[in-house]
């Protein structure tokens, strides 16, 4: 039996991170046309209820967006702050940006990769669960929870850790607009 397979990845630094939450953040301007106009033609999404105002007026008391537009456009960052996106490319071409969306440390959750040795991290899915859709003018506002850090062991018998956390998106009204939930795969 190999050292690594006899030493746990689960430690008290580990298991500290468990509930851990972000601080309340609010999305960089509010839900309008043009945002909702670009990400309908990005994925694309035929749907008249985010274009045909009466329609969406008679159906949904208002123009709404897709449902999962909040947590794609959720941490964008405003215009005065720098863009990392070049910086972060030339160093890591496979890097997807995700630290570059959130600056300050209250921002972000903790990664275990920050208490523990590890070398690779794997999506390992999201589900969604749609309470309301945002509408145009809403103010978004988010907040992410490590909700569970498990150690399993591979098919190959090596350790990995499963994360799982939340982010949870409301408007300015307090409706709760969205769940997300995330697992990730981390590896030494």
């Amino acid at each position: 039996m190999t050292q690594q397979a006899e030493q746990t990845l689960l430690t008290p630094e580990v298991k500290a991170l468990i509930g851990r939450e972000t601080s309340v953040r609010e999305m960089h301007g509010v839900v309008d046309e043009e945002t909702i106009r670009r990400y309908v033609l990005g994925i694309p999404d035929q749907d008249p209820r985010h274009w045909d105002e009466d329609l969406a007026r008679s159906r949904f008391g208002a123009t709404t967006t897709p449902a999962l537009l909040v947590s794609y456009i959720s941490g964008r960052k405003p215009p005065w702050e720098p863009d990392d996106m070049p910086e972060l490319m030339l160093r890591d071409p496979f890097n997807d940006g995700g630290g570059a969306m959130t600056r300050r440390d209250e921002e972000r959750l903790p990664s275990v990769d920050e208490v523990a040795p590890i070398q690779s991290h794997l999506n390992a899915g999201e589900e969604f669960e749609l309470y309301e859709y945002p509408k145009i003018g809403d103010r978004i506002f988010y907040q992410s929870r490590l909700r569970d850090i498990q150690e399993k062991t591979g098919r190959d018998g090596r350790r990995f850790l499963l994360t799982s956390s939340e982010t949870r998106y409301w408007n300015q009204n307090d409706e709760l607009l969205l769940i997300t939930r995330g697992i990730g795969i981390h590896r030494p």
